[in-house]
């Protein structure tokens, strides 16, 4: 039974990232408390949307502190479905956010893409990469965020350039065998040639 790979190690800088990410997410949701409170359009935005700001950069955190538990190796053992019951409260309506593209960007304008610049700076650094790496579903965490601020999408994971490789010194190939041809005949000895003067 083979064990499955080890998980990445973190950047030491993990708590950092994670702080920054916190003061980012931080100042968004100062700036749509301060701006959708004079917005009637938006006003009923103002609450959900600070809760999931807040969740979000806690959920982070918590990703980057959280120790990863080793891989173990353990017999599958055969499950047996079973019906899920879910308590669910009646009539109970699940606010949700807008899902259009840069919708906040264009709620907010210039300030929020503010924002989105240092979100995006902070997502190319080599360490944030290393990080997103290390756990993969981060990926899924910024993604909404991501969206509503007009990026693109969350910068891939990029597999990190490691120390240059030192060069192997160039090995001299070993001479060609003397091809076994057969010697043609007349050509045995070298041919002289004899100059005569005239005169």
């Amino acid at each position: 039974m083979s064990l499955p790979p080890p998980p990445p190690k973190l950047p030491d800088s993990a708590p950092e990232l994670a702080q920054r990410f916190g003061m980012i997410l931080a100042g968004l949701a100062a700036l749509v408390a301060r701006r959708f409170l004079r917005d009637p359009q938006f006003m009923a935005l103002i609450v959900p949307l600070w809760g999931w700001l807040g969740r979000t950069a806690r959920r982070l955190e918590r990703a980057v502190l959280r120790p990863v538990p080793m891989p173990v190796a353990t017999p599958v053992a055969p499950t047996v479905s079973r019906p899920v019951i879910r308590a669910t409260a009646p009539n109970a309506a699940r606010f949700r956010l807008p899902a259009r593209r840069a919708w906040l960007l264009k709620a907010l304008g210039w300030e929020a893409a503010g924002f989105g610049c240092q979100l995006e700076a902070l997502l190319a650094e080599p360490d944030m990469q290393a990080l997103l790496a290390g756990r993969p579903g981060l990926g899924r965490l910024l993604r909404p965020l991501c969206r509503m601020l007009g990026m693109d999408h969350v910068p891939a994971a990029r597999v990190l350039a490691s120390a240059p490789r030192a060069k192997r010194p160039a090995q001299p190939r070993p001479p060609r065998p003397p091809r076994n041809e057969p010697v043609r005949p007349g050509w045995e000895r070298p041919i002289t040639f004899t100059f005569l003067r005239s005169g």
